[in-house]
């Protein structure tokens, strides 16, 4: 008797554990949901990174150990522009982006300058999203920057929910946006606000819609 109730408790708390899926990210759930961050550890930066017209080339050193942590810094100081919440319509949206920070002061500097785009697959993007650590609960979300092309003036990033338990990828989307603004903090931090923004005008619309059918 006492193993059967040592049983059906482990199988609970498994359930409440492995049970999160894409419905709680868009309708009003008990499931934590916390931003990690923007990974930038397989980024491929293109063309010539400037601060601006006449700043001056910056390396993959600087990008990586300025910019990295400035561009999420953005995200986090100023939460009014990059509306985190109201794209996912969360007002208790939990922060964590320790483990990501550390992701990207590790990134290999030797890959990360490159002719082209990478053009991740679903199943590269899921090994990135393998490699966290699994320690958070409930939902994380996070954008892993595929590119930064300074020549197209273009930015890739993919937007990634998963169960933070076992790694599950709940909802991916693939984003595409321009950088804008002055000096080069702002310039690429105009690509992630407009990645926010789509989410929070069309794309959170189109999960809600499929995911609550």
């Amino acid at each position: 008797m006492k193993k059967t109730i040592i049983l059906s408790f482990l199988l609970l708390i498994s359930t409440f554990i492995f049970a999160q899926t894409a419905k709680d990210m868009v309708t009003a759930s008990d499931v934590e949901v916390t931003w990690l961050g923007v990974d930038f550890s397989h980024v491929k930066l293109i063309g010539e990174f400037n601060q601006w017209a006449s700043g001056g080339e910056k390396s993959s050193y600087q990008i990586q150990d300025i910019y990295f942590p400035a561009w999420n810094d953005l995200v986090l100081n100023e939460p009014k522009k990059f509306d985190l919440e109201g794209m996912l319509r969360k007002n208790d949206l939990g922060y964590d982006t320790d483990m990501i920070r550390k992701k990207n002061e590790e990134a290999p500097l030797e890959e990360m300058e490159a002719d082209s785009e990478p053009d991740y697959s679903k199943e590269e993007i899921a090994s990135f999203i393998k490699e966290y650590d699994g320690d958070g609960e409930g939902i994380g979300v996070v954008f892993i920057a595929e590119a930064l092309n300074k020549r197209r003036a273009l930015a890739t990033y993919h937007f990634v929910a998963f169960n933070r338990s076992n790694g599950e990828i709940l909802i991916h989307e693939e984003l595409k946006t321009e950088p804008s603004g002055f000096g080069l903090r702002n310039y690429w931090g105009g690509s992630i606000y407009r990645a926010i923004k789509e989410i929070r005008k069309e794309y959170y619309k189109k999960w809600r819609s499929e995911y609550t059918e």
